[in-house]
């Protein structure tokens, strides 16, 4: 069964999580009519969390073929029916299926038919209150699910796989039933199932795709293993840290340019196992950052050359020859027409701009 990471989103985002107090009755279903590569369960998340492009909406999980997202609390509504304040957004849990062309649209119909199966029961939510997002205001949705609407409903019936509380083998240091994500979560590691993979690949699991038993064999040597610390040092809003050269991808799954590591930032925000730097404003994993060192080689400002791009730092605030920087520099990109020792002079603003304040 796939793993539920709970990444609910914060109050103050009212657009997205209203905070009405909710008893279910009813559980609706959504397409993401999202085909684009990348566009998994994690990715619609990144979308709630960064306010859905200013849009009024919200749902309460996302499925994907590996694994999914919930969002919002079963017990509060979503804005995700289309039917104001009817018992589609205020009494009814909704669940978006992705269709992301590089993953398995049918596991991921599996996984929620799953899904649905383990809230109707924790919910006493009958099999024909479960619907299709059409059923509240007309809108073709579940698109690619409403031509085998019934055969969707038989799968929920058939749904295998348990959805009691995991248990421990009394006894033994085996777990036999327990879940993955929630002991990555709870010694503050990233839990997503591109760094399960990851673990996956360094503690010998061949060919990992996110399965229950696969899920539990990792589970089960990483507790045997090298124990997975904690950081040694607590991050706080403020602090000065050091990203590392060894860090691959960013907390929202973009690839780190070379340019971005080795570097020192400031952190703007921090968020269970992430944090957010304010000079580049992009989330970090904290497993990828540590305390400012400038005594490392890694750490000596990198060399520019006339003809690279480089992007000024949101933080600079003066020009090399001391004028103010406008606000419409900052974090804009430029090209390098000319290098000092300590400076680079940019083309399209033709001004001299130090090293420590582009990257």
């Amino acid at each position: 069964m796939p793993e539920i990471i709970k990444d609910f989103l914060p109050r103050s985002l009212k657009n997205q999580r209203p905070g009405n107090p909710m008893t279910p009755k009813y559980i609706t279903v959504h397409n993401t009519a999202n085909s684009s590569k990348g566009a998994d369960a994690e990715m619609h998340s990144r979308y709630l969390h960064n306010g859905a492009g200013g849009r009024v909406v919200g749902w309460h999980l996302t499925v994907d073929d590996k694994e999914i997202y919930q969002h919002l609390p079963t017990d509060e509504n979503g804005w995700h029916a289309g039917d104001g304040n009817g018992d589609g957004n205020m009494s009814s849990i909704g669940i978006e299926i992705c269709e992301n062309s590089d993953g398995d649209f049918d596991k991921a119909v599996k996984n929620a038919q799953w899904l649905v199966k383990k809230l109707m029961k924790e919910h006493n939510i009958s099999i024909n209150n479960v619907v299709p997002h059409k059923h509240w205001s007309g809108k073709n949705c579940p698109r690619l699910m409403l031509g085998n609407w019934d055969e969707f409903i038989e799968g929920i019936k058939g749904a295998s796989g348990t959805v009691d509380a995991p248990s421990q083998q009394v006894g033994s240091e085996t777990v036999t039933n327990g879940s993955v994500v929630d002991y990555l979560n709870s010694i503050d590691k990233d839990a997503s199932f591109s760094n399960r993979a990851k673990l996956a690949k360094q503690y010998g699991i061949k060919g990992y795709k996110g399965t229950a038993d696969q899920n539990l064999e990792l589970l089960n040597k990483l507790k045997k293993g090298k124990p997975l610390s904690k950081p040694s040092k607590s991050i706080k809003v403020g602090s000065k840290v050091y990203l590392s050269k060894g860090a691959k991808k960013y907390a929202t799954g973009e690839n780190i340019p070379s340019s971005i590591k080795g570097k020192t930032y400031t952190v703007q925000q921090v968020k269970g196992n992430k944090v957010l730097l304010k000079e580049i404003y992009s989330w970090v994993y904290k497993s990828d950052v540590g305390g400012s060192s400038k005594s490392t080689a890694s750490s000596k400002p990198k060399s520019f050359k006339p003809g690279q791009k480089v992007t000024v730092k949101k933080s600079a605030s003066k020009f090399a020859t001391g004028e103010s920087i406008a606000d419409f520099v900052k974090g804009n990109s430029y090209k390098v027409k000319q290098v000092k020792s300590d400076r680079v002079l940019l083309d399209g603003i033709m001004s001299w701009v130090r090293k420590s304040d582009v990257y």
